[in-house]
């Protein structure tokens, strides 16, 4: 038995004593899950009575929808994963990709706990339950028909492996229908749900994402195609009746009487569709309902459409006219987490979208918003420094007064040559580099008027940048790993260059040693002894794209895009041992150490993890 399987075998033993109170907050190889905040990526809502069931990439939040003005939060649970969701009784199911299914108790609605799980081989995305089954969606996994009639124990009953890629799954009847990706629709005869029969097929134009049913038709929302309807009646023999070219990328569905409601991607928006004549399809309304518009899927409920956007939270839109949709409330999400600074007891973290948000990390399982400002666009990079933060974004460095954290004030707005990236500050300098421009320092000593000390051009893009002593090292996603003299501010020296194999996004020191973090080549372990002339002395690789890293001690944090953070003993810096990993539901752009705890921005959350 392999150390994974034995690792998972005992987590499932010890979750079989402990009635699985902690098994989705913990991981097998020791990083552990406390909490997390700031959770963007909606994928799915489930609309029941006065609350909102909502799927989002880390797991549920519950809304009270009571007052659709403003839908209130009510809790979460982290599951880490969520896409489709569904409900039945006091339990909700979800669809939690890699994370199977998972089901919760929600009869207790403030304290929502995981009640049973159902590791399925794929990647799951969508469910609906009917009777005692549950109806996985289950990407690669094909159909994967559960018995929840014990939800505390779900247990497969049978499968069905579809030649795409399952990402929407429909109930009628003794038929499932399936929107299988790139093969379109499929419907499965599940009569005998222990031995499911394929029924029939229908290979669409595009990319089958989501489908909906009504009377004889299925609604396929089939991404750059639009929407095409498909007759049912006789399901062995579907047969297409028209295609409707839908705003953007068709990728969600409801049908409610006589419309159908589509969400779409790519900055595609809502629309309501009259299907009243399946035949003769007519757009009746699209609504453009915030910046980016990217509505993955539609939940309609009465005079209600809740439109679920992955970057922007949950829209509620008054439809009582079809032809006016109308906007009536918001629970809105940040769009994205990309760094991450902490002093004190503040964390401080900005992203595009969510802009700058000062969290107080004096009980770590209960962060707390006690400051933010506005949304920002094009951020790049950030850290912060006494009372200052500083924020590169596409066009500029922002320097924000933070000693009051409820008022938050830009104090000063320096623009930069190319496009500002990664940033450090030390004493009365910060380190900055620019796509396409370079290296430059910047003279911070009175904050309200900062200027460019001096600069060393550059090529590429800068992601990493770390300081020491009288040198700054620099990683260059096309160029490799650079060693500069800083020693005098106003006459930066480039001191060294040295390529690395794949793209170097990120750098720290330990000793005698830089490592690179090299993007898909992992690991770059780079002697720099002797600054006017760094060698690599040894690589450790990977299986995803490795982006940043954070030295604390002997132990190094890596960060990888894929398969989330890793930890690594540096007793020997030349030959890095793993020896903790932890796979966050995102993707991990960094590591910020206080303490026991690393806290990890996850670009759709604010992960923190205790060690």
């Amino acid at each position: 038995m392999g150390h994974k399987v034995k690792k998972l075998f005992f987590v499932i033993m010890v979750v079989a004593l402990m009635g699985l109170s902690w098994l989705a907050v913990s991981e097998a190889n020791g990083l552990e899950y406390v909490s997390s905040i700031l959770w963007s990526k909606l994928y799915d809502a489930k609309i029941e009575g006065d609350h909102a069931f909502c799927s989002f990439l880390n797991g549920l939040v519950i809304l009270d929808i009571s007052d659709k003005r403003k839908p209130a939060y009510v809790t979460h649970l982290f599951l880490g994963g969520g896409f489709g969701i569904d409900k039945k009784d006091s339990f909700v199911y979800i669809a939690a990709g890699k994370k199977g299914l998972q089901v919760v108790d929600v009869s207790d609605l403030k304290a929502p706990a995981l009640h049973g799980l159902y590791d399925t081989p794929g990647e799951s995305k969508d469910i609906t339950v009917r009777g005692k089954y549950a109806y996985v969606a289950d990407g690669q996994g094909g159909l994967r028909i559960v018995d929840i009639s014990d939800p505390s124990s779900p247990s497969l009953a049978g499968l069905f492996d579809t030649p795409g890629l399952s990402e929407g799954v429909a109930v009628k009847g003794d038929y499932v229908y399936i929107a299988d990706g790139e093969a379109g629709l499929q419907i499965v005869n599940i009569s005998q749900p222990r031995a499911p029969t394929l029924a029939g097929s229908f290979d669409t134009s595009g990319v089958a994402e989501d489908v909906a049913l009504s009377g004889d038709y299925a609604y396929v929302a089939d991404g750059s195609p639009g929407l095409q309807i498909i007759d049912i009646k006789n399901p062995s023999s579907p047969s297409l009746v028209t295609t409707f070219l839908a705003s953007g990328y068709a990728h969600g569905i409801t049908v409610k009487g006589d419309c159908a409601y589509v969400g779409s991607l790519y900055d595609g928006g809502f629309q309501i569709i009259d299907i009243s004549n399946p035949r003769s399809p007519v757009l009746k309304a699209k609504k453009l309902y915030t910046m980016y518009n990217e509505a993955w899927d539609v939940a309609v409920d009465g005079d209600y459409a809740y439109v679920v956007d992955y970057f922007a939270g949950l829209h509620l839109l008054r439809i009582i006219d079809p032809d006016r949709p109308m906007a009536a409330g918001l629970y809105y999400t940040p769009g994205s987490i990309i760094s991450a600074s902490v002093i004190g007891d503040y964390v401080y973290a900005v992203g595009d979208l969510s802009g700058l948000q000062i969290i107080d990390f004096g009980h770590p399982s209960a962060p707390n918003i006690v400051g933010s400002i506005g949304r920002m666009r094009g951020v790049h990079g950030m850290t912060a420094s006494g009372n200052i933060v500083y924020v590169t974004d596409r066009w500029s460095l922002k320097l924000y007064d933070v000693s009051d954290p409820s008022r938050i004030k830009l104090k000063h707005e320096l623009r930069v040559p190319g496009v500002p990236r990664a940033i450090v500050v030390r004493e009365n300098y910060a380190y900055m580099t620019s796509d396409l421009s370079g290296f430059h320092i910047i003279d911070i000593r009175d904050p309200s008027a900062p200027f460019i000390a001096g600069s060393v051009g550059m090529t590429g893009f800068a992601y990493g940048i770390t300081v020491r002593g009288d040198c700054a090292y620099v990683a260059n996603s096309d160029t490799g790993f650079h060693i500069l003299n800083i020693q005098e501010p106003s006459s930066p020296k480039l001191l060294s260059s040295l390529e690395t194999p794949g793209l170097a996004t990120g750098v720290a020191l330990k000793e005698d040693y830089a490592l690179v973090a090299d993007g898909d080549s992992g690991l770059q372990i780079i002697n720099i002894s002797d600054p006017a002339a760094p060698k690599v002395v040894g690589s450790y690789r990977m299986k995803g794209f490795v982006n940043h890293i954070t030295i604390q001690g002997n132990s190094a944090y890596v960060s990888d895009e894929t398969s989330g953070l890793k930890k690594f003993d540096l007793s020997n810096p030349r030959a890095p041992k793993l020896v903790d990993s932890y796979d966050t539901p995102g993707e991990a752009v960094g590591a910020v150490v206080k303490d026991d705890y690393i806290i990890v921005p996850d670009t759709f959350s604010l992960l923190i993890l205790k060690q």
